[in-house]
């Protein structure tokens, strides 16, 4: 039948055509010509085996420095002073000891940042970067030790302890 065209019913019908061997109309013809789309199949995923990790690396010089920290901050009588191993994970955080401790006050919190400034001072040498704030103190220091020292209340908001549950403590 030719498209337009009435049949006997005095209905239009669209005009067919045989390809294959099948009866298909002309809108499915045109869609029959696209050439088929090729779907990407993603490359199987592959396993990673980890290799037993190299001996954790000496850090002497942090560790000296680490021990002072927590010396001085015993010394101004900080509560709940930790040390903290974070070697396995230094390349991604960019130090090897990590300092807690608990001061009852923003004076006191300055008082144990001082004692440590003017210790590092008379061995020629300086922190790198200190943040404060009332209630938290954030200091960087070049040998790869931060300190942080905080009100309790702020440090059990902050909650470092958990965040680096995993890494080894140290004792003093």
């Amino acid at each position: 039948m030719v498209k337009g065209k009435k049949s006997s019913t005095g209905a239009r019908k669209s005009a067919t055509r045989t390809v294959a061997g099948k009866k298909t109309s002309a809108r499915t013809q045109r869609v029959a010509r696209r050439p088929a789309l090729k779907r990407k199949v993603a490359a199987p995923k592959k396993k990673v085996v980890k290799a037993a990790g190299p001996a954790l690396a000496p850090a002497p010089e942090a560790l000296a420095l680490a021990k002072v920290i927590v010396g001085i901050a015993n010394e101004k009588k900080a509560e709940n002073v930790l040390l903290i191993d974070t070697r396995a994970r230094a390349s991604s955080v960019g130090y090897d000891y990590i300092v807690l401790a608990s001061g009852d006050s923003d004076r006191q919190l300055a008082a144990i940042q001082e004692g440590v400034d003017a210790l590092l001072k008379s061995q020629g040498k300086r922190v790198a970067s200190v943040e404060a704030s009332p209630d938290w103190v954030c200091a960087n220091f070049d040998e790869g030790v931060v300190a942080h020292f905080f009100t309790p209340d702020r440090r059990e908001q902050m909650d470092l302890e958990d965040l680096w549950k995993d890494a080894p403590r140290v004792t003093v």
